[in-house]
This record gives C-alpha cells, sequence and structure tokens, in this order.
C-alpha cells in the first residue's frame, strides 16, 4: 500500500505541498527573518501612509496594523499550525486505539453505553466544548506561566476532546474485523490476546488508521479556525500597540487560527489580513483531503484486487472432458446406446 501512495498523483499533490510548506517555514528563522523588517510608513503619491499596507503598497501579501509583512505570518505560523495539527491528530488515534481495544475485549457492555452517549452528543458543535475548557484557561493560568507549558496543557484538551467520537469508530471498525473469516480461522489455529491483535486486527485496520489520520487532520485544522475566531490562541499572546493608546491581543507562534481570529475586527478596513492566513488554512485541509483521496484510490483498487483473487473461476466445459474423448466419442457412444 505505502509503495502505491507514491505513485497517487493526488497524495504526491499534498505531500508535496505539505512538505514544501514546513520546509520554508523551519528556514525562516535562521535565514529568512534576518532581511524581515517592520515598516512603519511608506510614501505614496507624496504624502506618508501609515500600516496596515494592501498587497499593491506591500507585496507580496500586505502587512498588518503594526506594520507586520503578511507573508511571515504564513511562513511562521506554517510550522507551528501543521505540526500541532499532526501532534493532536496522532495522540487522538493512539490512545482511542488502546481504549478501543480495551472496551471491545474486556468491557463490550460499556461499549454499548459509550456508543449511545457519544451518538447522543453529536450534534453538539465540537468548537463550544473546547471554546468552553480553553478560554477560561486564560484566566485561571497564572499570567507568569511558561508559553509551552500552557500550549501543552491545550494539547491535552484538545485532545481529550476529539477521543469520544474515534474510540466510537475505531471501536466498530475493530468489532468488524472480529468477525472476518481469516480471524475466526486464526482463533481457530489458537491465535489469542495481544498477538490476535498486533497480528491481525491491527494489521488488517492499518489503512483505515492512515485515512483517519488525514481525517483528523482536518479536523483539528478547522477546529483551530474555529477556536481562533473566539479569541483562543494556541500557545498565547502578546499584547502589541497598534496606536497610541489602543492595544490589540498578537499570537505568540504566529499561528494561523490566531491569526484569523485577530483578523476578524479587519475584515472591512483590511480584508487581506485575514485572507492570507485563511487560505493558507485552506490550502492546507485541501491537501490533507488530496491525501485521504489518493489512499482511499489505493484501498479500492486492492480491494478489487483481492476480490478478483478470491472469486472463483469459471472452468471451460471443454476442460472436464478428459483428453482421450471427444465430441465422435460421446455420439459414438450415444448411436451404441440408442441401437442397443
Amino acid at each position: 500500500m505505502l509503495r502505491g501512495l507514491w505513485k497517487e498523483p493526488k497524495f504526491l499533490v499534498g505531500f508535496i505541498f505539505l512538505s514544501v510548506l514546513l520546509s520554508l517555514s523551519f528556514m525562516y528563522e535562521p535565514f529568512l527573518k534576518k532581511g524581515v523588517e517592520m515598516v512603519s510608513f511608506l510614501h505614496k503619491d507624496g504624502e506618508i501612509v501609515g500600516p496596515p499596507f494592501t498587497p499593491f503598497e506591500l507585496p507580496p501579501l500586505g502587512s498588518d496594523r503594526v506594520g507586520t509583512p503578511i507573508w511571515t505570518y504564513v511562513v511562521q505560523g506554517a510550522k507551528y499550525t501543521i505540526l500541532l495539527g499532526v501532534i493532536i491528530s496522532f495522540l487522538q488515534i493512539a490512545c482511542s486505539l488502546l481504549l478501543s481495544i480495551v472496551l471491545t475485549r474486556y468491557t463490550k457492555g460499556v461499549l454499548h453505553i459509550f456508543e449511545e452517549l457519544v451518538e447522543s452528543m453529536i450534534y453538539v458543535p465540537m468548537a463550544v466544548i473546547a471554546f468552553m475548557l480553553l478560554f477560561p484557561i486564560r484566566f485561571v493560568v497564572d499570567a507568569g506561566v511558561e508559553p509551552v507549558k500552557y500550549l501543552i496543557i491545550q494539547i491535552f484538551l484538545i485532545t481529550i476532546i476529539g477521543l469520544p467520537q474515534i474510540v466510537v469508530v475505531l471501536s466498530k471498525e475493530i468489532q468488524k474485523a472480529l468477525q472476518e473469516e481469516f480471524v475466526l480461522s486464526a482463533k481457530t489455529l489458537g491465535a489469542r490476546g495481544l498477538y490476535l491483535y498486533r497480528r491481525h486486527i491491527l494489521n488488517n485496520l492499518l489503512p483505515r488508521i492512515f485515512l483517519l489520520f488525514f481525517q483528523r487532520n482536518v479536523s483539528v485544522l478547522i477546529l483551530f479556525a474555529h477556536l481562533g475566531f473566539l479569541g483562543v490562541l494556541l500557545g498565547g499572546g502578546v499584547e502589541k500597540e497598534i496606536m497610541v493608546g489602543e492595544t490589540r491581543l498578537f499570537s505568540l507562534s504566529n499561528e494561523w487560527a490566531g491569526n484569523i481570529g485577530n483578523a476578524r475586527v479587519e475584515i472591512m478596513t483590511g480584508p487581506w489580513i485575514i485572507f492570507a492566513p485563511l487560505a493558507a488554512l485552506s490550502l492546507t485541509v485541501l491537501a490533507y483531503n488530496l491525501m485521504a483521496a489518493g489512499l482511499q484510490t489505493i484501498m479500492l483498487g486492492e480491494k478489487k484486487i483481492k476480490k478478483q483473487e478470491t472469486r472463483p473461476t469459471e472452468v471451460p466445459h471443454s476442460s472436464i472432458v478428459p483428453p482421450h474423448m471427444n465430441k465422435e466419442h460421446f455420439s459414438f457412444s450415444r448411436k451404441q446406446s440408442m441401437d442397443g
């Protein structure tokens, strides 16, 4: 399956886009940041113009209220946004897989009640739950706490929020896999316990887990965007003075969701400020969707191949007849029986 992914165009397009974006982001601090300067004013038509600057005044993407080029937000914040999504998605799937194995193996009665409870809460927006848990942390946590510790708390809470739905999905997949013929045959031959799950169940679920990983990245990025609009900044923020006597909260890590949320007040006066991080987030979601689509194509192709391999082949009628017997022999035998 993994070899086939590198030949799938959709997967390659998404993978190359994310790889290039992350490479540029990691090169920002050591190579690109030195040449970046905040622009306090520009001369336009003989007049001095202050920030924010449009993309025509300060190519390629303009600037924000304090004169910082917008492209730096996109490039610098890429690694924080994408890697945070990857870390949270991986933790969610890993923890959910362990919980699913425990529930399906030891507490099937509890699993049924748990599934009913989760399905009854499916209509509650995840962003609302995340906001209720994350927003009060700004006031509960000591103001002097390090941004890294603050970020770890946010990662932990967002991971916990997404566990129930994934546990239900993986539990159903494991229950389905336990009914497969090869698993039942393995049980008959003596496979039990963790060996059965590791050798047979997980190998069968591996493509589905990869697909779920890409889908979770999309869900987590969308959740980041919702939290940004609600004023929750990943890793915390810092107050900057945008004009005399007026300050505004900016993201410490320049992650896209925080920049989107901060720029929502600029939607009428400086729409380019919100458009750049929003476009970057949308393209990243598109890249993950392309990778998931490529993986689905490979999975469907493998299923068709397996069906063709397991389908019984039709034996031609001529192959049933022994080579020393032909039509003349049958017609001769029939004639003898009619004469007799």
